[in-house]
């Protein structure tokens, strides 16, 4: 491409940089020509096949860890806590030693860190998810509108800050939607969209509180969105689905107003998260299409922001300017997150394709994920780079 990006980064789990040998791992991706690793601060559970990883082939992570050396004094006195993994001792901290090697003229360093994604948690503490319309609790999801919830987070941030990485990004500090990928879904309706964003909308005792205060038609809205749900779990099939966007159930005034209302909470977090996070590390939000859904509302996120990074995982290259464009009107660092998956990615030359279509308007790229995908096909990033 005609400019290099200032920021090449490449999203690796610790366990991958412990099995792989962090000096192998970091010139693995540094032929690939990244600067940077993007190692997962704090992070969920899963079942990862992982052809990057010539020890552990398919792994099941601790569900809602952190992966650095937790101090512990921290957190006294808080709620909702953070719990160190297991691996940090078995493995050894990923974190210290890739800032070990930055410090020695080696590649930067970015947290990727989940917030508020976290089952663990949410199991322990259910008085701080996000809740449903019916009053069901979304045990995966702490809610941005809950004092201990947003103590967390900003706890992790803080301290994460404290260990000198360069950059943070933060994965979901907002309101997780219901169609979420839990273990074993069991979903007898063919939900609409419309259906399952409703189902992932908050009305927890922490967001009424919120929205009480700030004079937005809590109750209202909890009873518009119960009906939209019954009505379609009553239904023998599914009505006909509506658009949905940002505008959406404008028919629905009470509901239309909560929705307007939701993206404070979502801003008023970031302004936390920025606050426990000093220069010269640099803050991101993780952002993607359609986030407006979760409470993302870019206008309002960006005076907290250094940079926004962008996932453009599924989008090709005729749709990605447009996807990028506000967000670099707004915050001064604007990353293209890609991922090496195929065939959502087809070849070397689609990704080159989607890289050169971030030109002018990205200031890094980041790429998903070192243990994930074959070796090999690290080779695609170094040839989008040319």
């Amino acid at each position: 491409m005609r400019g290099v990006p200032a920021e090449v980064s490449v999203w690796a789990y610790p366990w991958d940089l412990a099995d792989i040998g962090v000096d192998e791992a970091l010139a693995r991706m540094g032929d690939a020509g990244a600067t940077m690793t993007s190692l997962a601060a704090s992070y969920h559970a899963g079942r990862f096949l992982q052809p990057g990883n010539p020890r552990r082939r398919v792994y099941f992570p601790e569900d809602g860890t952190v992966y650095w050396r937790l101090d512990a004094r921290r957190w006294e006195g808080e709620l909702i806590r953070p719990l160190q993994a297991r691996s940090v001792t078995e493995d050894g901290d990923m974190m210290a030693a890739l800032l070990d090697r930055r410090d020695r003229g080696g590649a930067r360093v970015s947290a990727w860190t989940v917030c508020l994604h976290n089952t663990r948690l949410g199991t322990l503490h259910p008085d701080h998810v996000t809740r449903t319309a019916h009053g069901d609790p979304n045990l995966y999801a702490l809610c941005p509108s809950s004092p201990a919830a947003r103590g967390y987070a900003t706890g992790l941030v803080a301290e994460i800050a404290a260990l000198g990485v360069d950059r943070i990004e933060v994965e979901t500090p907002d309101f997780m939607g219901f169609a979420h990928g839990f273990h074993h879904e069991k979903d007898g309706l063919p939900s609409r969209p419309e259906d399952a964003f409703l189902l992932g909308l908050c009305f927890c005792a922490h967001c009424e509180s919120a929205a009480r205060r700030d004079g937005a038609p809590f109750e209202e809205a909890r009873q518009d969105a119960r009906a939209l749900l019954d009505a379609a779990f009553a239904a023998e099939l599914p009505p006909p689905a509506r658009p949905l966007h940002a505008g959406a159930f404008a028919d629905r005034p009470a509901l239309h107003a909560f929705l307007r209302w939701r993206p404070r909470q979502v801003a008023g977090l970031l302004a936390e998260l920025r606050a426990a996070c000093p220069a010269p590390t640099r803050l991101l939000l993780i952002d993607w299409e359609g986030s407006w859904q979760s409470g993302v509302e870019p206008a309002l996120c960006a005076p907290h922001l250094d940079g926004a990074l962008f996932c453009a995982y599924t989008q090709g290259p005729a749709a990605i300017p447009a996807l990028l464009a506000p967000w670099r009107a707004l915050v001064p660092e604007v990353v293209a997150g890609f991922q090496l998956f195929h065939p959502t990615v087809r070849d070397a030359a689609d990704l080159a394709a989607r890289v050169r279509a971030t030109e002018g308007l990205a200031t890094g790229l980041n790429v998903y994920n070192l243990g994930l995908v074959p070796p090999a096909r690290l080779g695609w990033l170094r040839a989008a780079l040319r």
